[in-house]
C-alpha cells in the first residue's frame, strides 16, 4: 500500500549511522612463474577490468624520468605490433588502455568486453615482454614530455610542488628527486631498456581481474602470463627522509597569485595514529565544508579553494596544505592557516562537527567501495600492506570510534605549525 502522506520538508530525515560495507575478499591464484592473480568476480557486468601492478615506480629508477617514460612508451610498439597496430586493435575492440606511474608503482589497466579479452591478451603480453623503444618514437615522446614540463614550469603551483616535494622528503632521496630540463636530454633508450628489463618481471607483477570471470578467463591469463620467464628476484628501494622545518620562497615575477604549500612527513598507513589522523585532516581541509575552506575561502575570500591531504606511500607519508591566494594576502592567508592548526591543538572538536565529518567519511568509503571495479581499484593499495580488503572495515571502525580528546592529542603531536615546511612561490616575498 502506498502512503499519501506528504513529508515535512522542514524536518531533516534521520541519519543512518549503521554503515556496513559489503567487502569482497579476492581469491588468490599463483601462476606457474610466481605471478599473483587476484579475482573480484561480478557476473552482472559485461565488461572486464584487468589491472597489472608493477614494482616500477620512480623510487626504483637509477636515472630520473626512466620509470614514467618506460611505462608511457609501452604502447609505442613491440616486436610483433607497431604503435599503430596496437592502438588500432584496442580501438577495434572498443577497449580502453591506461598506463600510469607513481613513486611506488607502475600501473596498466585494461577495460574490455569479456569476449574481446582473448584478442587483447596477446597485445598486452607482447608489450610487457618485447617492447622495442625505437629511437625515433622515443625522441618524439621525450620532446612532447619536455614541452609539457616547460609549460607547467610557467605555473607557480607546479614550481611550488617541486620545491616542496624535494624539501619534504629530501632532494637526494628517491621520493624527493625532482626532474629538470637537462634530465630529458640525458635520458636514452638504453636507460629505458635497462629499467624495463629489471622491473617488468613476474616477480614484480600482480594481476587483478574484476567483472565477469570464468574458468576460461583464468586459463587465458595463465596461458599468456604464467609462462613468462622469471629471471630476476623482486626489487626494492631505500627511502631516507631528510626533513627540516623552514620557510622557502621562490620568486615568480608577474604572478597574480602566490602558490602556498605547507606540511610535514607523517606516519605510514600501518601506524596506530593513521586512521585518526585521516579524521583530523578531513576536519581541517579534507572536504568542501572543512575549516580551512570556511575560513580562508568563505569568510576571508583569499582563495577559490584550499585543501589539506595525506599522501601515504610505501615507505613514507606526507601531510600537505595547498592553495593559491592573491599576492597581497599571502601573509594573511599563512597566518589564518596557522590559526586553524592552533585551534585544533588548543580546542576539542565539538560533537556536531565530529559527527558530520564521520558521516562524510562513511559516505565516501561506501561510494568508493561500491562494486567490483571500485573494490579492485582500492585493493591495489592493500598490496603494500597485508593484501586484505578488511583493511577498509578496520579503517572505518577506527574512524567511527575516535573521539574529540584523541583528535586533540593527534593535533598536538602532528599539527604544530612551527614543525612544518612552508613553501611560497609568487611575486611578493613573505617573512
Amino acid at each position: 500500500m502506498i502512503s499519501n502522506k506528504t513529508p515535512n520538508r522542514l524536518i531533516a530525515p534521520d541519519v543512518d549511522n549503521q554503515h556496513k560495507i559489503a567487502l569482497i575478499e579476492p581469491e588468490k591464484i599463483v601462476l606457474k612463474n610466481g605471478t599473483q592473480l587476484f579475482l573480484f568476480p561480478d557476473n552482472s557486468r559485461e565488461a572486464m577490468r584487468m589491472d597489472m601492478v608493477f614494482d616500477a615506480g620512480s623510487a626504483f629508477q637509477d636515472k630520473k624520468l626512466a620509470a614514467s617514460t618506460t611505462i608511457g612508451m609501452l604502447r609505442e610498439g613491440s616486436k610483433k605490433f607497431t604503435a599503430g597496430a596496437l592502438n588500432m586493435r584496442i580501438d577495434y575492440h572498443g577497449a580502453y588502455l591506461d598506463l600510469q606511474n607513481t613513486k611506488d608503482h607502475g600501473y596498466l589497466t585494461l577495460y574490455c568486453l569479456e569476449k574481446s579479452l582473448p584478442a587483447l591478451l596477446p597485445l598486452i603480453q607482447d608489450m610487457l615482454t618485447q617492447a622495442v623503444f625505437k629511437e625515433r618514437n622515443f625522441k618524439i615522446y621525450n620532446k612532447r614530455q619536455m614541452q609539457e614540463f616547460q609549460l607547467s614550469s610557467q605555473k607557480a603551483k607546479h614550481l611550488a610542488n617541486r620545491l616542496y616535494t624535494a624539501n619534504l622528503y629530501g632532494a637526494e632521496s628517491v621520493y624527493g628527486q625532482i626532474a629538470c630540463e637537462s634530465d630529458f636530454d640525458a635520458l636514452t633508450t638504453t636507460d629505458l631498456k635497462a629499467f624495463y628489463g629489471k622491473h617488468f618481471q613476474p616477480a614484480n607483477t600482480k594481476i587483478i581481474l574484476s567483472g565477469p570471470i570464468s574458468q576460461k578467463t583464468i586459463h587465458q591469463i595463465e596461458s599468456w602470463f604464467g609462462d613468462i620467464e622469471n629471471t630476476l628476484l623482486p626489487t626494492d628501494f631505500v627511502q631516507n627522509t631528510l626533513f627540516q622545518p623552514k620557510l622557502l620562497f621562490k620568486k615568480k615575477s608577474g604572478a597574480l597569485q602566490s602558490a602556498i604549500m605547507m606540511g610535514k612527513p607523517v606516519m605510514l598507513r600501518t601506524h596506530k595514529d593513521y586512521f585518526g589522523f585521516l579524521v583530523l585532516n578531513t576536519i581541517l581541509g579534507g572536504y568542501f565544508g572543512s575549516r580551512l575552506m570556511a575560513n580562508i575561502r568563505e569568510d576571508k575570500g583569499y582563495t577559490y579553494g584550499i585543501h589539506s591531504m595525506v599522501s601515504p606511500m610505501r615507505k613514507a607519508s606526507g601531510f600537505t596544505i595547498a592553495s593559491e591566494v592573491g599576492t597581497d594576502v599571502t601573509k594573511a592567508a599563512l597566518d589564518e592557516i596557522k590559526l586553524e592548526l592552533l585551534r585544533l591543538i588548543e580546542n576539542p572538536v565539538k560533537d556536531e562537527e565530529l559527527r558530520l565529518v564521520k558521516n562524510y567519511l562513511n559516505g565516501t568509503y561506501l561510494r568508493s567501495l561500491d562494486g567490483a571495479y571500485s573494490q579492485a581499484d582500492k585493493f591495489r593499495i592493500t598490496l603494500d600492506l597485508d593484501g586484505r580488503m578488511d583493511y577498509y572495515a578496520r579503517s572505518l571502525d577506527a574512524i567511527n570510534a575516535i573521539g574529540a580528546t584523541e583528535l586533540r592529542d593527534l593535533a598536538e603531536r602532528y599539527l604544530n605549525p612551527d614543525e612544518m615546511l612552508t613553501v611560497v612561490v609568487g611575486d611578493k616575498e613573505v617573512e
